[in-house]
């Protein structure tokens, strides 16, 4: 059980370092840049997945009840909470907060926890399946904010090499 919490921290963490990078080179001039009206910002991006880890800790991993009729109620409720945020400062706050609600669920997770399976809005899925979820969401849209940096003209990785 330890391993899979601690390599589920890990592989989080290492998400979230992505994302705290490819938001700190994106330039002043463009973190609230977006190229049509309906597609979000850097900002709002990682807004977005900060937010998103407090609704998969809630209403995933502790089964409660998906509080929206559908998924296009979903989405603009969504995006109506990410409209506030402007700086990196607003969102890696939200960030840190929300990363530290997960990390208190996960290590709260007893063994027999870990081995259930929860029912939500997504269907079935594992406990080990779900704790996944927050990675790979935020592993997603930090794509749509590379994505973003090439339409500028940014075609660097802006990834820390792995350890030697």
């Amino acid at each position: 059980m330890d391993d899979i919490i601690s390599q589920t921290k890990a592989e989080y963490l290492r998400t979230k370092d992505r994302l705290i990078k490819v938001l700190s080179v994106t330039p002043d001039d463009k973190i609230n840049w977006s190229p049509t009206p309906t597609s979000r910002t850097p900002i709002q991006v990682a807004a977005h997945c900060a937010d998103a880890i407090h609704l998969v800790v809630d209403n995933i991993l502790k089964e409660r009840p998906f509080p929206f009729s559908g998924f296009s109620e979903f989405d603009a409720s969504m995006r109506a909470a990410e409209l506030p945020f402007t700086t990196r400062e607003q969102t890696l706050e939200l960030l840190e907060k929300n990363s530290h609600e997960f990390f208190a669920f996960i290590d709260g997770l007893t063994p027999e926890a870990l081995g259930t399976t929860v029912k939500s809005f997504l269907g079935e899925l594992p406990m080990t399946v779900a704790i996944g979820i927050p990675t790979e969401h935020t592993r997603a849209h930090i794509a749509q904010i590379e994505y973003l940096q090439t339409i500028w003209g940014d075609r660097d990785w802006h990834m820390t090499p792995p350890a030697a």
